[in-house]
């Protein structure tokens, strides 16, 4: 019976040690924080699109004034026109003002991709259309809010676009 007891133990502990996750471990501190994800477009580009980007704000677009410089917290590289699929990541995003530097750690409430159709680029809410939205779980009803973080790098962020089905606009379009 004691050997029976050693046996389980020995098993118990040697698969402990093949297991193990590092469930303890310190996270990555070269492991960058951010996230990646593909855009797929399932229709015609419509010839009056000037320039589209992924964009991503802190917090909930409620109101025209909530699509500003201050909320926006990521602007890709802009998506070259005509395209069905491209790949986005924040470690390649262009410069934005009020989050410069890596992508920051937090809750991200709106994820989308925004086109415009003015030839000069413009921050006016009226000038942007939002062609496609992150849903999480193909769960279409509402935004999914995007967590990052620290350390973390999230992949899959993937948005679907249908210039022939745009989701819901916010508020202060045209």
């Amino acid at each position: 019976m004691f050997t029976k007891i050693k046996i389980i133990v020995s098993v118990l502990i040697l698969f402990s040690f093949v297991a193990c996750d590092k469930g303890i471990e310190p996270k990555d501190e070269n492991q960058p924080t951010g996230f990646s994800g593909t855009v797929t477009f399932v229709s015609e580009w419509p010839a009056v699109v000037k320039r589209a980007f992924v964009v991503v704000f802190k917090d909930p677009l409620l109101a025209a004034t909530d699509f500003s410089i201050t909320n926006l917290k990521f602007l890709s590289l802009e998506i070259p026109l005509g395209v069905l699929s491209y790949r986005f990541s924040s470690l390649d995003s262009s410069y934005i003002p009020t989050n410069p530097g890596p992508f920051l750690p937090g809750r991200y409430a709106y994820v989308a991709v925004a086109y415009q159709t003015t030839d000069q680029l413009s921050l006016a809410r009226q000038d942007w259309y939002v062609v496609g939205i992150y849903y999480a779980f193909g769960n279409t009803s509402d935004p999914a809010t995007m967590v990052v973080t620290e350390n973390i790098f999230l992949k899959d962020i993937n948005i679907t676009c249908d210039f022939n089905n745009l989701p819901p606009q916010p508020p202060g379009g045209s």
